[in-house]
């Protein structure tokens, strides 16, 4: 069941949520812009852009993990009506030696979030964390984290959670480094949040940070 909280914010606004973030950010040189759409208000040429950074950064991880790949599954739960996206785009030219943009999206890291009830507290539950390959070492991924924060802050949420492979071993460290610990209700979690998961036959662990 959620709760009030939950349905509060999921009534709100891609105008709404997206007032609680920077839009307009710099970071090692690049110019950055952030929106917030609504799944629904995505277009055709934004949708294929987003599956494929995901298909390009996360094929691997699935077809080797017990998900396994299932690309009409995954784009329902991506692009499912609770959905809602930050989208990161470059606003500088591409760099030189670098894949160019294309002008038709200049989307270059996503965020997919859902308001979610879990294990008794209303959480923002990050779906999908992704920066292509050449947008890197921007900070991006530490500013799109942080638009869930503020977010999760405005709309009263009380963590935000997400899922990681435990063979993803840069997304983990890089979760790590935001202070994400293991969830009580992760497969992998032992005593007071242990990370000593290893015999446990699962192969993704669930992360959870208090929103301040």
């Amino acid at each position: 069941m959620r709760s009030g909280a939950v349905n509060r914010a999921n009534k709100a606004t891609s105008a709404e949520l997206e007032a609680c973030i920077s839009t307009s950010r710099e970071s090692n040189g690049a110019r950055l812009h952030f929106a917030v759409k609504i799944s629904s208000e995505l277009s055709d040429v934004e949708r294929e852009r987003i599956w494929n950074i995901f298909e390009s950064n996360m094929h691997l991880f699935y077809t080797t993990s017990s998900f396994g790949w299932d690309p009409r599954a995954k784009k329902e739960e991506m692009f499912h009506s609770h959905a809602r996206l930050v989208l990161c785009e470059r606003c500088d030219d591409a760099p030189l030696g670098s894949e160019s943009i294309s002008p038709e999206s200049r989307i270059v890291a996503y965020t997919i979030f859902r308001f979610e009830r879990e294990a008794k507290q209303d959480v923002v539950y990050c779906y999908e964390l992704q920066v292509t390959e050449e947008s890197r070492g921007l900070g991006v991924g530490k500013l799109l984290m942080g638009s869930l924060f503020d977010i999760g802050s405005r709309w009263r949420m009380k963590n935000v959670m997400l899922t990681v492979f435990k063979t993803n071993s840069a997304a983990s460290a890089f979760y790590k480094s935001l202070g994400f610990d293991l969830d009580p209700s992760s497969p992998g979690c032992a005593e007071e949040g242990d990370w000593k998961d290893e015999e446990l036959d699962c192969d993704y662990v669930i992360l959870s940070k208090s929103i301040p």
